[in-house]
């Protein structure tokens, strides 16, 4: 009776075990994808808007036009940058940039990995997508970088939705490797575990850019 009992004992332990790490595991692959193909490759840096990349690191920004200075502010950081100048200020002290920022098309860029390194936030760079990958608490944020050889001026639009639709084939195969790499081991290991949360990402990223090109494709058939 009492080994029956510690036996039925044990079985809920294990049970547990594997509720407690299977809530931590749907909590991982629960943050919030967000997606950007506004990044811009200057100099061979990735370069976004402003007010996209700071709060979308929930950082607030302020812009001065008279000294075309830009502050944001994140928890115990605070970062100064001014358009063309290599100088930046981060916590009162001075560092210097590979590219500074710089106003496209009446928008302000500035470069992204300098500002996620400066949050204290990693910075991935995928070459096969041209995706610039930040995480950070609840949001997984993807930046695709814009091929700087393709015109894009009064075609820009179809030029977007062209290197979208090459972002998403690219996901596509991306996604099929995954799901081979991801038979090679048994369902209960942490390896597979790992490959099913980036494809869980992956294709969350995949349909935010099947939304993208639905949209841009929408604006390219009104305008004719």
């Amino acid at each position: 009776m009492l080994k029956r009992l510690f036996f039925v004992s044990f079985v809920f332990y294990l049970c547990s075990l594997i509720y407690v790490e299977d809530n931590s595991y749907v909590h991982a692959i629960n943050k919030d994808v967000v997606f950007f193909d506004s990044g811009t490759a200057i100099n061979g840096r990735t370069m976004l808007p402003m007010r996209n990349i700071f709060e979308s690191l929930d950082a607030t920004v302020a812009w001065d036009s008279s000294t075309q200075t830009i502050t944001a502010s994140k928890g115990n950081t605070t970062i100064q940058l001014k358009v063309n100048s290599y100088k930046a200020i981060v916590n009162g002290k001075e560092t210097f940039l590979d590219n500074p920022p710089t106003i496209m098309n009446s928008t302000t860029m500035v470069p992204v990995r300098f500002v996620s390194e400066s949050l204290k936030l990693p910075v991935e760079w995928d070459s096969t997508l041209r995706v610039v990958n930040i995480i950070t608490e609840g949001k997984n944020i993807f930046i695709y970088v814009n091929d700087p050889t393709i015109n894009t001026d009064k075609n820009s639009k179809i030029n977007n939705y062209n290197q979208l639709v090459d972002l998403h084939n690219n996901l596509l195969f991306v996604l099929q490797n995954l799901e081979y790499e991801k038979s090679l081991y048994p369902n209960y290991s942490q390896d597979y575990r790992n490959i099913l949360e980036k494809q869980l990402t992956l294709s969350k990223l995949k349909l935010k850019v099947m939304q993208r090109m639905e949209v841009i494709l929408t604006e390219i058939i009104r305008q004719g």
